[in-house]
């Protein structure tokens, strides 16, 4: 059973995300990592791509970890009942998404009616793991149509579904 193989502490999360995303609108401002993601942007004249590429990484990393503790934090302080985690699986999918990878041309914005960004990202409510570069989001099925309207008008391969037996594989 794939709950099993899952990184420790991962299936509490899943279901703290879930959830959250049952109770509250898709990029909450209580969740929002915007601070913590400043990391100005990479310029050709400045310094070699690699070293800013791993300062932007370490952002998503820390935003993850914060937006984890934030959520858990305001759920207790809410009183909200977290969804049993056996059952969380079961009603949502695992998207990945490569911040790196995107382009600003908001085909998958559009096609996804806001659920994607601009950078093509999923909302940051959803987030809850980070590796192989990646970020790793929880997606309800109220929202899985709309995920992949997203995907399909994407021009660049930086969002997708993944199965769950991929966080066991991951390098953190």
């Amino acid at each position: 059973m794939i709950q099993s193989q899952l990184p420790p502490g991962v299936l509490q999360t899943l279901s703290e995300v879930m959830t959250w995303c049952s109770h509250f609108p898709f990029r909450s401002p209580a969740l929002d990592p915007s601070s913590i993601l400043d990391v100005p942007d990479w310029s050709h004249d400045s310094e070699p791509f690699e070293p800013w590429a791993q300062g932007k990484y370490d952002s998503f990393r820390r935003a993850i970890s914060w937006i984890n503790d934030a959520r858990s934090k305001l759920l207790k302080e809410a009183g909200i009942e977290i969804l049993n985690p056996v059952d969380t699986l079961a009603k949502c999918r695992l998207l990945l998404y490569w911040p790196l990878e995107t382009v600003e041309d908001g085909a998958s914005e559009a096609g996804s009616m806001g659920f994607y960004d601009m950078q093509d990202s999923p909302p940051w409510d959803t987030w809850f793991f980070y590796a192989d570069r990646a970020i790793f989001c929880c997606v309800p099925e109220f929202a899985f149509s709309r995920a992949q309207d997203g995907i399909d008008g994407n021009p660049v391969a930086c969002i997708e579904w993944a199965e769950w037996s991929r966080l066991a594989r991951v390098e953190n």
